[in-house]
């Protein structure tokens, strides 16, 4: 039986992770083992309009069984521009905690909730210049609202070892506010959920 552990690489040990899926294109992810229960990676990703890069952290909260545990991922992204004549440098963070189960064939099932947050950085700093040179966005929102942006998302996900070293895995994510789907903001308008599918590698 083919047996892999696509979240964390073990300790001294690394991961490589590519993924396609809303809103990014492409994602790819080096990952490094602090010990078999921690590990942090950097990461870059695409989407059709804008890039972004940054780092993730990974960690194993909690293992009651060998079949159950709960985890917890938190990306952070810093975009140079969101949109391609937009200079105007934002960030973003989505930490999440997940229950997770080990089905008998070494796949993997889980379910959990988050916190999605992106502000822009002269917000952040404090530069008023800057956030005077913001475009004007939905006139219903505040400044602070434009500025700042914080939504809940509930995941579900799951993982299928392809071999000793590599699985599949898949994850989505809808973009709530409160318990419904978030409304239009000028952020994730078209597709209000977060899709990531693609595969890891360990070695």
């Amino acid at each position: 039986m083919k047996s892999h552990d696509y979240l964390l690489p073990g300790k001294g040990k690394s991961m490589v992770e590519f993924y396609t899926g809303s809103p990014y294109v492409a994602i790819g992810q080096y990952t490094y083992g602090i010990s078999n229960r921690v590990a942090v990676g950097v990461i870059y990703g695409y989407t059709p309009f804008v890039k972004a890069y940054g780092f993730r952290l990974k960690a194993v909260v909690a293992q009651p069984s060998e079949n159950f545990r709960i985890n917890f991922k938190s990306p952070f992204f810093y975009y140079p521009h969101t949109e391609p004549k937009d200079d105007e440098p934002w960030v973003a963070a989505w930490p999440t905690l997940n229950f997770e189960w080990k089905l008998k064939n070494d796949a993997r099932l889980w379910a959990g909730f988050g916190i999605l947050s992106a502000a822009c950085m002269d917000y952040l700093l404090g530069d008023e210049e800057g956030e005077k040179q913001m475009p004007v966005g939905d006139p219903g929102m505040s400044k602070e609202e434009e500025m700042l942006r914080i939504y809940n998302t509930f995941q579900i996900g799951f993982s299928k070892p392809i071999s000793n070293k590599m699985s599949f895995v898949i994850e989505v994510a809808p973009v709530m506010e409160g318990f419904k789907i978030k409304s239009k903001d000028g952020f994730l308008d078209i597709i209000p959920v977060v899709v990531t599918t693609g595969l890891t590698y360990s070695f």
